[in-house]
């Protein structure tokens, strides 16, 4: 993996440990978690599709390389605008209540 060019951190996902975006040196993005599925969810198959509904929000495949790291190889030029908004606007029910691309 290359190195990180910039990290944005992002609230309101997980108050056990909150995710971060990284940047990458060759234009990549990184979507780093604490812990996935977040702290507080008992039902550890409650988020198996996760990378599936952040790919209909910021509307660019993403690649779930591990339990915490999901990986955007091409992004668009709002691909960090829009995973901020998923991710900081997410219900917590395993889906969210209107997908955030929708609401712009």
């Amino acid at each position: 993996m290359t190195t990180v060019a910039s990290t944005i951190a992002l609230s309101g996902f997980d108050y056990g440990g909150e995710p971060e975006i990284r940047i990458m040196a060759d234009a990549k993005v990184v979507l780093a978690f604490e812990y996935m599925p977040p702290s507080f969810v008992e039902d550890r198959d409650a988020y198996g599709n996760f990378d599936q509904q952040i790919e209909a929000a910021i509307g660019v495949p993403v690649l779930w390389e591990d339990r915490e790291i999901f990986t955007i190889e091409t992004p668009a030029a709002d691909t960090v605008a829009r995973l901020t908004d998923f991710i900081q606007n997410y219900q917590h029910d395993g889906k969210w209540l209107t997908p955030p691309a929708a609401t712009q």
